[in-house]
């Protein structure tokens, strides 16, 4: 079996266990989410540890964690802090990289990271003057309305 249908078959497999671990206990979790997460997790350390060397399937699976992260963050935080969507998208990515090696560039992506995040928190503290509040009410709409 190869390792991208061995992955998919241990997510499966997670995500029945999970399940039936969710239907018996109080716990409130996406069983998807899980199932993927610790996949990636353990193959990482597998990664990390020489024994498994597709980085391209980790990445892709945290990928996913990344996305399913951010549209939970966007489902339970106040509107007003979806302007922080793209620094915070980024800033996982970047984790991600950095979990995986890709350390190139570090610096400048760090960088353009603290930039976002400062010009972005900047716009939300001044969000009440008229003229920033157009473009933060842009920033926010951009992923609302499409």
């Amino acid at each position: 079996m190869s390792d991208p249908v061995l992955v998919l078959s241990v997510i499966a497999a997670l995500f029945v266990v999970l399940l039936i671990t969710k239907s018996i206990t109080q716990w409130k979790f996406c069983v998807i989410c899980v199932s993927v997460s610790v996949t990636w997790i353990a193959l990482l350390v597998l990664y990390w540890l020489g024994m498994f060397n597709q980085p391209v399937i980790i990445a892709v699976l945290m990928g996913q964690t990344i996305v399913g992260l951010y549209y939970f963050l966007e489902k339970n935080t106040a509107e007003g802090l979806h302007i922080f969507r793209l620094p915070l998208l980024l800033t996982l990515t970047l984790a991600a990289f950095m979990a995986l090696g890709v350390t190139t560039d570090l610096v400048y992506g760090v960088s353009l990271l603290a930039v976002l995040w400062v010009v972005l928190s900047l716009l939300y503290f001044y969000r009440q003057n008229p003229k920033t509040k157009i473009v933060v009410d842009r920033i926010i709409a951009c992923c609302r309305d499409w």
